[in-house]
Parts: C-alpha cells; structure tokens; sequence
C-alpha cells in the first residue's frame, strides 16, 4: 500500500537540516549513548544511585537499536535523547527519595485494577470514565513524566508539573497537527503504565514511537520480572502522599504479560477489552506509522501493518489459550465488549464495579452521564480509517480471528 503521512509543521523541515547539514547525519550534534547519558544525568542532579542495576542492559540495547536502526532526523534524535536524559535524571530522584524515606517501600500497594486489550478497543475510554471515581488512584500524564517530588493529595489538580508535561505534549502535536485527532493526551490526563515502566527502559514506550526490530527482540525474549517489580515500586512512590482506595491502571501491553502482572500483583482485577480487530486495523497502522513520522523519515507502512496484524492474531489465540487452560483466576477476569461500552457507558461500568466487588453510587452514574455529554465526538478531528485501507483480503484476515471472535463473542464491523 501506498501510505501519505499526514503533513508536518513547516519549522520541522528546517530543523532537520540542522542535522543534514552535518557530515556525520546529526549524530555528533545530538549523541546517543547510554555511558555517556547516564554520566550527564548524575552531574545535572548531583546525584549518583540509579537502585537495581538491571535497566542498563535494556537502555544499552534501546540506544543500540536507535542508533542503528530507528533513521531519526535531527527532531526525533532531540526528542529521543531529551526523552531518555529525563528518564535518566528523574531515576536518579526516585532512587533518592526512597533511601531517604524507606516508609515508602514498607506500604502495602492499594488494591490494583487494570484495564487492558488490544489498541483501539475501548480502553481508554473506559479507563477515563473510571477516572471520575474519586475513590480511584489513576496515575496522570504529569506525575508520570514528573514524579519528584512525590505528588500530593493538596496539590493534586493544581501542580506546576501538569502545565509542564502538557507543553511537551503540545510541542509534539506541533510537529504533526493530525496527532490530535488519532490519541487524546494531556498533562492532566491519565495514561498507560508504559510511562512507569520507562523507568527501566523496558517500555512499549519507546517501540510504539521509533522503529526499533532488535530491541522490540529483545523485549519478547527477556523476562520482565525486574520490569513489573519497578512498577510495583513506582506505585508506593506515587500513592506515598497522595493514596486512595484502589489503583485504577491501564495499558494494552498487559495484555501480553498477564503472567508477570498476576506474579507482581496477586489479587489484580482485570478488565479486558474486545472488539473487532479488522474494524481498526488500518486505524492502528496509521497511528504507529504517524508516531514513527514525528522522528524520521524513512516510514516503512507495509511493515508497520504486517507486524500490527499478526501480533494481534497472536494475542487473540493467546487469550483464548489462556481462558481454556484456566491460567488465571476466572473471577479476576471481567470481559467487556467495546460494543456494549458504546451503547450503554454506565451499565458497562455499574457491571464491572459489581464483579469487581466496589459500590456503585447515583452520583457516579451521572459524573459518567455529564462528563460525555460535555466530551464532543471528534473535538480535535476525525481519524477514521476502514479494512480497506489495508489492501488485505477480508476473508483471508477473518478467518484469523475467527477462533476468538467465537470465543468471546466479538461481533464483525467490516
């Protein structure tokens, strides 16, 4: 297929050239190396204890990989290494805070409940409206990316850090406008677990915006224990000034790694998501392949939907294995259709509240009712893309999925 990437900024072009004009490509002007990276970090915080040593092996394979197969222009080479310098630098104050104050390891992690499933099947959605739970801990975009200091509960909804983490979105979404209109993010939103597992350069985070074959190997073939006992650690760092009745998490990449998510967190509830994988597969590819634009030219589409479409056949015969083989624990499983979530927000979700055994007010009901009466469809344009934009034979694709469409009873919307 041929694929157009949507346009980007005019400014764009003429940053590049700063890196084009550059005998070497831009890579003297904006070096990535993990030794020299982490050697800066500790200079510019003052600090010199990065904790578990395990993170380096994964940011020395992510770096390699950046270097030598993600072709990033002189933008994405900036906003690669900014990226990682800050996740460098704000590991070093994690690890700070904790040896001065060891009471935040010794707290009992709230209650965890994730919402997972494959990309554009509603959980988002979902995980927003469950945002609007007060009782519900939702880790944001902001104190994600800002973790220190440790957020608290008085200053919540007002710290400096949420205008902070919403001005590097927005420069972002100024290099390619069109992002907008794909995924909604804001400082003051909440977001994926990808941004905590960052913090051990383990994270979809970075595959989901650079073309990166030999670390995305590396992440299937690794075990990411260490990874999800960071999240863990992350947790009691956040809820330590600022905790609630339960964590609220989302993320699609669970969905790959329930095993390593029952291990870290034994009671977890999930909600999985489903929908009909051929109805958003072109709407995917299309995404991944824009996130990719942001940082380089060299955008490989059929690629991008070839690895898209299998992966998702994987997952959904994963899935299917798993319920047959009974490898979790069926009542900490709840399946949702994005079709239902869809039609009715409030039934869907007064049925998940009651399997997960949590009250479900009136006044809950009707935040959910206002806060979609006052979210307009497409406030930022519409990103809607069909199966035929792929140029796959539907039957042949069908017959995929069919096993799981079955299995949960996901209706075809193409």
């Amino acid at each position: 297929m041929t694929w157009t990437p949507p346009p980007r900024s005019d400014w764009v072009a003429h940053i590049n050239a700063l890196g084009d004009g550059q005998l070497d490509g831009g890579t003297s002007l904006l070096p990535l190396d993990a030794e020299s990276m982490m050697a800066e970090a500790c200079l510019a915080t003052g600090l010199d204890d990065y904790g578990d040593a395990w993170f380096i092996e994964p940011l020395q394979v992510l770096i390699k990989s950046l270097n030598n197969e993600a072709n990033l222009t002189t933008v994405g080479r900036l906003i690669a290494r900014s990226t990682i310098s800050r996740t460098l630098q704000y590991r070093l104050k994690i690890e700070d805070e904790i040896s001065r104050h060891p009471e935040i390891l010794e707290q009992e992690v709230a209650p965890v409940h994730a919402v997972t499933g494959l990309g554009r099947t509603g959980t988002s959605i979902l995980h927003e409206l469950l945002t609007l739970d007060t009782d519900n801990r939702v880790p944001m975009q902001w104190e994600m990316m800002y973790p220190v200091p440790a957020p608290e509960t008085s200053s919540f909804q007002t710290d400096e850090r949420i205008l902070k983490a919403d001005l590097e979105i927005r420069y972002m979404e100024q290099i390619i406008p069109a992002v907008r209109t794909m995924h909604e993010n804001a400082g003051n939103l909440p977001n994926e677990c990808i941004f905590l597992f960052a913090y051990t350069f383990a994270s979809d985070m970075f595959s989901g915006l650079y073309s990166l074959p030999s670390y995305e190997i590396w992440m299937s073939t690794t075990d990411l224990t260490p990874a999800y006992a960071y999240h863990k650690r992350m947790l009691q760092f956040l809820q330590w000034k600022h905790p609630k009745s339960r964590w609220v998490l989302k993320a699609p990449n669970h969905l790959s790694r329930l095993p390593y998510l029952f291990s870290t967190y034994s009671n977890v509830k999930v909600a999985v998501t489903h929908r009909d994988p051929l109805r958003v597969l072109a709407s995917i590819t299309n995404l991944v392949s824009t996130l990719k634009y942001l940082h380089s030219d060299s955008i490989n589409y059929d690629a991008d939907l070839q690895r898209i479409n299998y992966g998702s056949a994987y997952l959904c015969q994963m899935m299917v294995q798993q319920r047959k083989s009974s490898a979790f624990p069926a009542d900490q499983i709840v399946d949702i259709l994005y079709a239902d979530l869809m039609a009715d927000p409030v039934a869907v979700v007064k049925s998940l509240y009651e399997q997960w055994e949590i009250p479900f007010s009136d006044d809950f009901a009707d935040c959910i009712k206002n806060y979609l009466a006052s979210k307009p469809k497409g406030k930022h344009g519409v990103h809607n893309y069909s199966f035929d934009d792929t140029g796959l034979q539907l039957e042949e694709e069908r017959e995929k999925f069919r096993e799981y469409q079955n299995f949960f009873d996901v209706p075809s919307e193409v």
